[in-house]
């Protein structure tokens, strides 16, 4: 058993899942099933007991051998202490941070939490002008696992001293920046410059990439609230059996999905929105030395 000496650490919908997926391929690198664990960050609020795991639940996701262990929970990166946590963890670590544009991240992830459950406000507005009184507790759905899902635009606001965080505790060369555009660009460099950056065996054929966790809708409202609902309990249920999961609540999740392109922002609402997170967006660049 090793701890895990890689954090992919968030942003959510910025291809976390396509890293996740092809590193998990690599003869040297371990991944377990559960890619969320979300052990870290004791600022998150959890609830209905989601990620809950004490720490020899969590280390015994990772019985392997293998050189890279990685995990990738992606509300690290909006939490303020988790960057702590995880260097007192394994000082010696590597972290992977993945950004997009910061508006279509907002947009992403709103369409994600209603696909999953956690954001009963379908309308992409009205949920952003219900932050306020969210951070006050109020207007919270009752099926919402980790409250921080819904501070949507607190959650970009505080990305800079998040990242700056993990670079003060893990220095820069331990530290890698992908971008969205850039694995939608060139999908082959960014994996192989990854494994450079991992210190594990480039001399392997290209994986044949794919487009990996689009965007979803539910077809059916009843499912998903079931699967919200539920899918904590039986996972606690099944594990007195087995530590592997069945499948059910997977396999169910995508009977209910559809694959579909999200609807458009209004223009007049994108463009406030870059307005507001122009100078997060200057601070994010500057951080990753990206040009663009």
């Amino acid at each position: 058993m090793k701890k895990p000496n890689l954090f992919i650490i968030g942003a959510p919908k910025c291809g976390t899942t396509f890293l996740y997926h092809y590193l998990k391929e690599h003869p040297d690198i371990y991944f377990p099933d559960f890619k969320e664990p979300h052990f870290f960050g004791s600022d998150l609020i959890r609830r209905h007991g989601a990620y809950n795991l004490n720490l020899e639940e969590y280390q015994n996701l990772f019985k392997t051998d293998k050189k890279v262990v990685g995990e990738a929970s992606t509300f690290y990166i909006f939490s303020k202490e988790s960057a702590k946590e995880i260097y007192n963890f394994n000082p010696k670590a590597k972290i992977i941070i993945m950004m997009r544009d910061l508006v279509d991240l907002v947009h992403s992830m709103h369409s994600q939490f209603v696909f999953s459950g956690d954001e009963i406000v379908e309308d992409f507005k009205e949920a952003l002008d219900l932050e306020n009184e969210r951070l006050n507790g109020r207007n919270i759905p009752d099926q919402t696992t980790v409250l921080n899902k819904l501070f949507y635009i607190n959650n970009i606001l505080s990305l800079p001293q998040n990242i700056k965080s993990f670079i003060d505790y893990f220095k820069e060369d331990n530290i890698k920046f992908i971008f969205l555009d850039d694995i939608r660009n060139n999908p082959n460099k960014v994996f192989f410059d990854t494994l450079k950056f991992l210190n594990v065996d480039t001399n392997i054929d290209a994986p044949k990439f794919k487009i990996i966790n689009q965007n979803k809708i539910y077809k059916s409202r009843f499912i998903r609230n079931f699967i919200k609902k539920y899918s904590i309990g039986l996972g606690k249920i099944r594990s007195f059996f087995s530590n592997k999961p069945l499948g059910i609540i997977r396999l169910l999740e995508s009977f209910n999905k559809e694959e579909i392109s999200r609807d458009s922002i209004s223009n007049s609402l994108r463009d406030d929105l870059s307005k507001k997170f122009n100078n997060i967006d200057l601070k994010l660049k500057k951080i990753a030395n990206k040009n663009y």
